[in-house]
């Protein structure tokens, strides 16, 4: 076994877990910040994609639901756990919806640019053949466009709902989403959450912002009042309109790709 899967065993259950299901799996990967090593227990996410010879049906579902909720139930690691079922004859089309259990559910989405860029990178390979073998390669210029779309997409239209950003959960992944973003787009490279929270600072995020991110990702807890999360909320918000408006322009992207002089 891998050992980037140390700290998360939860993983191993995964495996047990899925082999239950008789001719569904026939691999199993970890990317996100355990393949990093930026894993923050009880706090990062585990990002999981299941390659399966076809669809979960219904009755699959009701049972890989059963399994992820017991893995929930047995350690609080198990509830970050989310996994994306991704047949193996629709690994190729990036707008394909496939079942995926994240937040205590299955539901559909697609396995987006960016997750499929860190499966190509340095994942773990639980079980099963290399992702190069079923993902088709990304170069520089998908990975920018892949930053691109979930800019555009999920974060632009976040943007539009002003009490959402009182939370720090939006905070945090909205800047560290932007953070990441970014780097791919302006470098052309994958970064860690930690590396986005360090990049922070030289980008112009308020260095008390910045802290709070930190701590929180570290599994502080940080009291703010009423009027500093209304204060942040307006002052984040307005940033990343700026940002986002600057990174998605067409300008700013047809500069990207002049050559160097």
């Amino acid at each position: 076994m891998d050992s980037r899967l140390r700290p998360a065993p939860v993983v191993s259950d995964l495996v047990e877990a899925v082999a239950a299901v008789p001719g569904l799996v026939t691999g199993l990967y970890v990317a996100g910040s355990l393949a990093t090593g930026d894993y923050r227990p009880g706090v990062s996410d585990i990002d999981a994609v299941a390659l399966v010879e076809r669809p979960p049906s219904a009755t699959e579902r009701q049972q890989l639901g059963a399994f992820h909720q017991e893995l929930a139930r047995a350690d609080p690691v198990g509830s970050l756990l989310h996994c994306v079922y991704v047949p193996r004859h629709d690994a190729h089309d990036v707008g394909r919806k496939h079942w995926t259990w994240a937040f205590e559910q299955f539901f559909r989405r697609p396995l987006g640019g960016i997750a499929r860029a860190e499966l190509l990178a340095d994942p773990v390979i639980v079980t099963g053949p290399p992702p190069s073998v079923w993902l088709p390669p990304m170069g520089p210029d998908e990975l920018r466009d892949a930053a691109r779309q979930e800019m555009a997409g999920y974060w632009i239209r976040a943007l539009r709902k002003r009490d959402i950003w009182f939370q720090d959960a939006y905070v945090d992944i909205g800047l560290t989403a932007w953070a990441r973003a970014e780097a791919t787009i302006s470098e052309g490279v994958l970064i860690t959450k930690s590396a986005a929270i360090a990049r922070m600072a030289d980008r112009g995020v308020p260095a008390d912002v910045i802290d709070g991110i930190a701590r929180r990702r570290n599994g502080e807890l940080v009291h703010s009042s009423e009027e500093e999360r209304r204060r942040r909320a307006s002052l984040v918000r307005t940033f990343l309109r700026a940002e986002l408006e600057r990174l998605l322009s067409p300008a700013a992207a047809e500069a990207r790709s002049l050559p160097a002089r």
